[in-house]
């Protein structure tokens, strides 16, 4: 079986952009390693023109099946997933971010991805910041550090109660995403 070099798989430009490896089945089938990495397109023609360019560059003659065979910070969707949903997760990505997709896609499906705005509650350096950030905000008077209230509010007790309805997943720099559960 003939392999591919580093160099003919590595054909996108920016390793940080969301990627997916497009691979001919035709060549695959037969012993050869045919394919590219694509920035998928959020139109469905444009990404289909794209699979096809990929499948005309293959070394076997009317190559028609493709898989993907790898994904650069974009989840992964399997082998053969459908471009309804290849664009739906770049469209989200593009309109949020990969680690927000990411930390979205810990918790729900991809057929969930349309709540991903009602569902996200916001980034913290942590759980604990959110819930004390959450209880100031939410409860009249206990911001107030000389009531009654704020000198015998029990942080660790509400932060705990939070854990039902909230949870947090990986953010960049050691932060975390928090998500509304009851979105």
């Amino acid at each position: 079986m003939q392999t591919q070099t580093t160099a003919e798989k590595t054909q996108i430009t920016d390793r940080d952009e969301p990627s997916i490896y497009i691979a001919c089945l035709s060549s695959y089938n037969s012993g050869r390693l045919s394919g590219a990495w694509i920035n998928p397109k959020t139109d469905r023609d444009e990404l289909q023109a794209q699979i096809d360019e990929v499948l005309k560059a293959s070394p076997m003659p009317n190559a028609e099946e493709w898989a993907v065979h790898d994904y650069n910070n974009f989840p992964n969707l399997g082998e053969y997933p459908d471009l309804d949903k290849i664009i739906e997760v770049q469209e989200a990505i593009n309109d949020h971010d990969i680690d927000k997709v990411n930390g979205f896609l810990e918790l729900w499906s991809i057929e969930d991805l349309d709540h991903i705005d009602d569902a996200f509650y916001g980034e913290y350096a942590s759980f604990s910041e959110f819930a004390q950030n959450f209880a100031d905000e939410t409860i009249e008077g206990l911001s107030d550090g000389n009531s009654t209230l704020a000198r015998y509010f029990d942080y660790d007790s509400f932060e705990s109660d939070l854990n039902h309805d909230f949870n947090e997943t990986d953010a960049t720099g050691g932060n975390v995403y928090i998500w509304n559960c009851n979105w």
